[in-house]
């Protein structure tokens, strides 16, 4: 699937944009009821990425897509599939027992902060006093979540917020990689494809080596129930990105975020009562302008 030249925003493009942020904000709170449930974190995340890669392979061998993996392919693959879900959502699911949804969701919504931080080290972008900015807003939004919660007697808060943190680095560093090392002739759902076949392969070795039996209960509880609803939000959150950029480029794609950032929180709200401080909306609002930065400034119109 190649993009086009970014167009305008029908409503129809709002409506699945909307779907997308509120799938990524639901995400945490269903990794969230798995955990609490009792469930393996490498047992869901199994169960989660097998659904997902049978769903890709099947597009794919309907499309007549599938392609000779070479080694820059395999080696591409690999550091995407454990940056772009193992580690991020192992993560997640190892602190969700302890972190609020709405915590998770703030904290992966960096991802872009991130991004830029990275691109800037490494020079693959240009340095501009917009990106500056985002990393510094992002870095004050960070502390107002990380430092009064330093301040309490369980400082052991601090330790599982910082796994949290593996989410958005995994998740900004991927995405670095992938504009630097896509191999060429691969579309988009190529990759995703082979993305969510590797990480699986990967995720099964991990699991059979250090997981714990997956249970099983007929009765569907709400756990099992919520594994479901993750990989449903993987699928709509990685279908929809490619429809959205297929249809107005990737500006608009982005915007996403502002829409995770909120639904997350509203999520976490509405399924565990989750009530947060002021320091936490503080941060929401600083890191949602940090957000405005990382998107690329609007071209100004020639004059006629």
């Amino acid at each position: 699937m190649k993009a086009r030249r970014s167009g305008p925003a029908t409503l129809a493009t709002i409506g699945l944009l909307l779907c997308m942020g509120a799938a990524w904000g639901l995400e945490f709170s269903m990794l969230k009821l798995a955990a609490e449930a009792g469930f393996p974190g490498t047992g869901v995340l199994l169960i989660t990425l097998a659904i997902v890669a049978l769903v890709f392979a099947v597009i794919v061998t309907v499309q007549g897509a599938w392609f000779r993996p070479t080694r820059e392919i395999i080696v591409f693959l690999f550091v995407i599939a454990m940056l772009g879900y193992v580690l991020p959502l192992l993560a997640a699911l190892w602190a969700a027992p302890r972190v609020p949804a709405g915590i998770m969701t703030l904290i992966a919504s960096f991802t872009p902060v991130v991004s830029v931080a990275c691109a800037l080290l490494l020079r693959s972008e240009h340095v501009s006093w917009r990106r500056i900015t985002a990393v510094l807003l992002g870095m004050t939004a960070a502390l107002l979540v990380l430092v009064p919660e330093s301040q309490l007697p369980q400082w052991g808060n601090v330790v599982w917020l910082l796994v949290v943190f593996v989410v958005p680095l995994t998740y900004g560093i991927e995405s670095v990689y992938v504009s630097v090392a896509w191999p060429k002739n691969l579309t988009p759902m190529q990759v995703a494809a082979g993305q969510s076949v590797v990480a699986l392969l990967a995720m099964l070795a991990i699991h059979l080596l250090f997981g714990e039996p997956i249970p099983w209960d007929p009765d569907w509880p709400v756990g099992q129930l919520a594994i479901l609803v993750v990989a449903a939000c993987v699928l709509v959150e990685v279908l929809l990105y490619f429809l959205i950029i297929s249809r107005t480029g990737g500006v608009l794609v982005n915007f996403s975020l502002y829409i995770s950032l909120f639904a997350g929180i509203a999520w976490g709200w509405v399924i565990f009562g989750e009530q947060h401080d002021a320091h936490v909306w503080i941060a929401v609002v600083v890191l949602a302008v940090g957000l405005t930065f990382t998107l690329p400034p609007r071209k100004k119109k020639s004059a006629p």
